[in-house]
């Protein structure tokens, strides 16, 4: 398996060759301006300045050695097609800057370079007048050869394209031990700037690896974050808290589901020690089914969370709610109850999670058949703006209790029937469909629990084109 890519040796490379197209660059400018003229005390033009290494180069190439040892200037092919193509061209070469110039070298720069006695150089640039009364910059500097140590001079040179890559190439070749010494003093300094630079991120990294269940709501440290990882940071903290929220919530589930399971289950055992009671076994069979409902609605509520419910499909609201009242019909007549449905004649279209609504109607008929008098009538109401309210009338719920009652395993009090998951269930039930539940007060007494679900997206559309036509 590769290795992960390293963010400091991308930042160290990267920088580093940055710095050095950089040098490059003004090494390049600097020279063109200064061979302008335009800073410096240079006088000259650029194409004076950049000719000069390949004319270098042409008269290098032209020195032999004679039989006796001494050298001298033999244009080579290059050469003469280069004077030929410059008529102004002048060249020199001498063995020591105060000696005579070489067999072959131009008269009118060799007398120049005469009147140089007095000053030892290993280069310099200077001004000569030509045969032809033309004043010309020229320029010698010392050069090692096949053939010994020589100086170089050369003037009235035509600039060529060519001539840029000369000129590079000399300077990159005699500064490549400081442009090496400059790009390996460039890293190093990056990689010092980086590894500060990234500092935060490895402290908030190793803040990360200490955080357990224990210690999600404590998050990572912002304020010494940079403004580039910062929103990176808050977006990890606002994970955790969210985490957070999600173990304490789960947690107290748990507890709350023992603790629920835990008096049932103690009863159950109470029972079995003494088969001989006459109720016995209706006595058992309603303690199991107390428990199994307990433990479906959890497996419901674990369901929904892992997002593992059926897909969605065309449902008709009202076919649904009449199936549910009608299983529930036999149960509310044994509990000496009625159930009254009312929905309209025409079918109220929903793409939907049947199981889902069957769930949630089901708690609510639960819930409400307990809330409901002894002789009472429960009222199941489909609307056709897709809603379904189910309406009892017992103690109704107070307003400050509105918002509890959703939450998992709430009670009015210990006495209260039921084992307080019922509405909770509901409740993310809904939000899992993307609808609300609501409670109200009954006109008369009671709770009236009202489902609300979403339109279909052709009908939500239709009815914003009528809204906005209107």
């Amino acid at each position: 398996m590769r290795p992960p890519p390293s963010l400091t040796r991308r930042l160290i490379v990267d920088l580093s060759y940055m710095q050095l197209i950089a040098i490059i660059v003004a090494w390049l400018g600097t020279t063109a301006l200064g061979g302008l003229g335009i800073v410096g005390a240079n006088d000259y033009w650029i194409d004076e300045f950049y000719s000069y290494y390949y004319i270098r180069d042409l008269v290098l190439q032209s020195i032999v050695r004679d039989a006796d040892g001494t050298r001298h200037i033999e244009p080579n092919a290059a050469l003469r097609e280069e004077m030929r193509r410059t008529p102004t061209l002048r060249y020199a070469a001498l063995e020591s800057i105060r000696g005579p110039a070489l067999p072959g070298s131009s008269e009118d720069i060799s007398a120049a370079l005469i009147g140089i006695t007095s000053v030892e150089t290993r280069g310099l640039d200077f001004f000569f007048t030509s045969d032809a009364g033309r004043r010309t910059a020229a320029s010698v500097w010392r050069w090692k050869s096949p053939t010994g140590n020589v100086f170089i001079a050369s003037g009235g040179m035509t600039f060529g394209w060519k001539d840029i890559f000369y000129a590079f190439r000399n300077e990159l070749v005699s500064q490549s031990l400081y442009l090496t010494a400059v790009f390996s003093v460039s890293a190093a300094v990056a990689r010092l700037a980086v590894r500060r630079g990234l500092a935060p991120l490895r402290r908030a990294a190793e803040a990360a690896e200490r955080i357990d269940l224990e210690s999600l709501g404590q998050g990572l440290c912002v304020e010494d974050a940079p403004s580039e990882i910062r929103p990176l940071v808050e977006a990890v903290n606002r994970t955790l808290k969210r985490l957070d929220a999600s173990v304490a919530r789960m947690r107290r589930y748990t507890a709350n589901a023992a603790h629920e399971l835990r008096t049932p289950v103690a009863i159950l055992r109470a029972r079995l020690e003494n088969p001989e009671e006459r109720s016995f076994r209706v006595d058992l069979q309603r303690d199991t089914r107390r428990i199994q409902l307990i433990v479906e609605q959890m497996l419901v509520a674990a369901r929904l969370t892992e997002g593992q419910a059926p897909p969605d499909g065309d449902l008709d609201l009202g076919a649904v709610a009449r199936g549910i009242v009608a299983d529930y019909s036999p149960l509310i007549f044994k509990a000496r109850r009625r159930i009254a449905f009312e929905a309209p004649a025409a079918p109220v279209a929903l793409r939907s999670n049947r199981v889902a609504i069957e769930c949630a109607l089901a708690n609510l008929i639960d819930n409400a058949l307990r809330a409901e008098p002894e002789g009472g009538t429960v009222v199941v109401r489909v609307g056709a703006d897709r809603t379904i309210r189910v309406i009892d009338h017992g103690e109704g719920v107070d307003e400050k209790d509105r918002e509890l009652v959703f939450e998992p395993f709430w009670r009015r009090s210990d006495e209260a029937p039921g084992n307080g998951l019922g509405l909770a269930i509901v409740a993310e039930l809904m939000e899992k469909l993307g609808g609300r539940i609501g409670v109200e007060t009954t006109p008369g007494g009671g709770a009236t629990f009202a489902l609300s679900f979403p339109a279909r997206r052709r009908e939500a559309r239709d009815e914003t084109g009528d809204h906005a036509r209107s």
